[in-house]
């Protein structure tokens, strides 16, 4: 696999030639951000999406913004950066109106993105309005055991969580979890049980639930079936705190080592 430059300066990362005139090579951008992110790069990541960007607007290719726009807001959300994050949000549902997208599948992807980038940068009410408009067109789009149903679910129950709507939260949940395990998604449905133990410790803190969770949730760690990729890297680096935070020191090491690991074979 070819492998990107590891400098950050956008300037350093090679352009593609484009396909059609005035489109960007959108397909081998996002393959080459997937190899940033599977070796942990999240500095080239946003340097080299923030590039290319700039160069869907040169060229005038709105659609291929919108794409990169929905990239960069998650990849924000990741990093912790709310500034460029708010921005991108605003820009990415401006483009959505103007190219009358509000109705669309893609719209709906993107909404949540954006609810869940706005939910971790602090601004909750914001994003249940967008989760419930995801929701909607999701409904319209998509068959109700649809895996990406949870995701939303996942997210929104969050959202109840942060104001203290606990029942809310534990409904939405177990629905996502359901969903997860049908499809056998491991390592969201691993996240969904860390995020139901955590639940747990702040609503009623009973040890019997909380430990249940946290069981189920390494066992999908640990699953013979489970992908040593780079999302799975991802997964224990963003589980790991949590399982410490719930008094697992130890699971919290063994997940930093196991990321560690992927990582430095990339």
């Amino acid at each position: 696999m070819q492998k990107l430059s590891t400098q950050s300066s956008a300037e350093n990362f090679p352009m593609f030639p484009s396909s059609s005139p005035g489109k960007i090579p959108l397909q081998e951008i996002i393959a080459r951000c997937d190899e940033l992110f599977n070796a942990g790069k999240g500095a080239e990541t946003g340097a080299f999406l923030r590039q290319w960007r700039q160069q869907a607007q040169i060229s005038g290719d709105e659609r291929g913004e919108l794409s990169l726009l929905n990239e960069l807001i998650g990849h924000y959300r990741m990093n912790c950066d709310p500034l460029r994050g708010k921005e991108a949000v605003t820009s990415a549902l401006d483009l959505i109106k103007k190219l009358e997208l509000s109705e669309t599948f893609s719209a709906g992807t993107i909404l949540l993105n954006a609810a869940t980038a706005l939910q971790s940068f602090g601004e909750t009410e914001r994003a249940l309005e967008l989760y419930a408009e995801s929701a909607r067109i999701y409904e319209k789009n998509l068959s109700p055991g649809d895996k990406r149903f949870a995701a939303l679910l996942n997210n929104m129950a969050a959202a109840y969580v942060e104001k203290g709507e606990f029942k809310a939260a534990e409904k939405n949940y177990l629905r996502a979890l359901e969903l997860l395990q049908a499809r056998g998604d491991l390592m969201d449905s691993a996240v969904t049980c860390l995020n139901l133990a955590q639940l747990y410790c702040s609503w009623n803190n009973d040890p019997q639930l909380i430990d249940t969770m946290l069981e189920c949730a390494m066992a999908y760690f640990d699953a013979p079936e489970a992908v040593h990729d780079g999302y799975y890297a991802h997964t224990c680096g963003k589980c790991a705190s949590g399982f410490g935070a719930l008094g697992r020191k130890d699971i919290e090491e063994e997940l930093k080592s196991r990321a560690e690991k992927i990582y430095a074979r990339h």
